[in-house]
């Protein structure tokens, strides 16, 4: 249906180019060339950091100006291409196989030549291959999320731990320390979100995907490594050293000294530092390492993707800003203001250590990043209801509603129905 769409609308959308593209004099008389850039960050340190870079650009590029709308790009853009007038620039999460499959994107790969800041060399392995679909790059990744825990150093302190835990064996025991010795405090809370459960099973040897965590047509979740990953989570729900709730739950308890540990993601530190408002001192860790004797991690969130409909002028133009964005100096700062990984080496190079030092959150993240055990979120759009159907089922087995064993079996029968295309969203 959207190709069909795109066909009758157009190359390019008269709408579009009235309202995204039209030039407007600078400040010496030069044609500017609008980019108008759909993204979802409202407030917070991510909405701010994004605002801030935004001007930066538009302040040294006098023949572009980016204007931020802020919207569910990811929802949207599908309905906004269909209708002849998407925005010249956009970023969207891992749901962009519909756009994919009907032409409705640019892919970038034109645009890399002679690219310092945007290749494969250039990037940190699992942000390159986010993107990478059959080796066209339709969404270049610039929110890279990635699995963290965050402590209380205090509670941890009262609890006579000394040291962040490296194995799961060790995040127990401490969970187990805190029960005993700190009445009242919730040791370890944790969000019912794949991008938080996947972590472990990886760990302890599991695979996305029959044959590997590339895109396929079958799950691999009904196995020793998931009976053993969501076997751990259950002892701990059922000797009550786990809670599981909603991201802001968790961080407004764990800011009220409630909870000793929450798991987050790369993004979640800089908002854990904000509830906690300096009240303790807040320690992030890696997911710890499992069975298979190294710790694991799942790369995913937001990318950049080009929508078609615009003329080369305006494509230029958002890859100029999309560029600037992967350089070293934009790619530090964003690192800093949102606890976000630099998808690029060079911009990992040029976070200063002394900020590290005393950032335990965004060190935790690039390990995560740089790690060779971190894989990328498949990017097939079936996909999409594999993740809504692995939470269901976390969630039913580590609560004791269903039994590990039928939780993983619904799981991988689902799986395989959606990979195969029987049932889509």
């Amino acid at each position: 249906m959207l190709a069909l769409l795109l066909a009758a609308c157009g190359s390019t959308s008269p709408a579009a180019a009235k309202t995204s593209s039209s030039a407007v004099g600078g400040s010496a008389g030069a044609p500017v060339t609008q980019v108008t850039l759909w993204e979802s960050h409202n407030g917070g340190p991510v909405g701010g950091a994004m605002t801030a870079l935004v001007s930066k650009f538009d302040a040294t590029h006098p023949k572009v100006h980016v204007s931020i709308v802020v919207t569910k790009a990811s929802s949207k853009l599908f309905a906004a291409v269909a209708a002849g007038d998407p925005p010249v620039l956009a970023e969207i999460s891992h749901y962009d196989g519909q756009l994919v499959k009907g032409g409705a994107l640019v892919p970038w790969n034109s645009f890399f030549r002679g690219s310092t800041e945007v290749s494969s060399s250039s990037f940190v392995p699992v942000a390159w291959k986010n993107g990478d679909v059959g080796g066209q790059h339709y969404r270049l990744e610039a929110d890279l999320k990635l699995s963290e825990v965050f402590y209380n150093k205090s509670l941890f302190a009262k609890a006579g731990i000394t040291s962040a835990p490296s194995t799961w064996a060790q995040l127990a025991a401490d969970a187990a320390a805190v029960k005993a010795k700190l009445p009242g405090v919730i040791p370890l809370g944790w969000k019912n979100s794949s991008a938080h459960e996947l972590p472990a099973f990886l760990s302890d040897g599991g695979t996305l995907l029959k044959g590997g965590n590339a895109v396929g047509t079958a799950v691999a979740f009904d196995t020793p490594a998931a009976k053993q990953s969501f076997s751990y989570f259950r002892n701990l729900y059922a000797a009550g050293l786990m809670q599981i709730h909603h991201g802001t739950t968790l961080r407004e308890d764990f800011g009220a000294g409630k909870i000793a540990m929450i798991d987050g993601t790369s993004a979640g530190y800089q908002k854990a530092l904000l509830a906690a408002d300096g009240k303790f001192a807040v320690g992030a860790f890696v997911e710890p390492a499992g069975s298979t004797g190294h710790a694991a991690n799942l790369g995913q969130g937001l990318g950049f993707v080009l929508p078609k409909g615009h003329t080369r002028t305006q494509d230029e133009a958002a890859w100029t800003f999309v560029q600037w964005w992967f350089a070293p100096a934009q790619q530090a700062y964003w690192a800093e203001q949102t606890g976000f990984a630099p998808e690029t080496r060079a911009g990992i190079a040029a976070v200063p250590a002394a900020f590290l030092r005393t950032h335990p959150g965004l060190v935790a993240t690039i390990a995560a990043a740089t790690s060779p055990y971190t894989v990328a979120r498949p990017v097939s759009d079936r996909y999409a209801e594999v993740q809504a159907a692995l939470d269901t089922a976390w969630f039913n087995a580590v609560t004791g509603r269903q039994s590990v064993s039928s939780a993983l079996r619904t799981l991988q029968q689902q799986g395989d129905s959606y990979m195969s295309g029987a049932s889509s969203l």
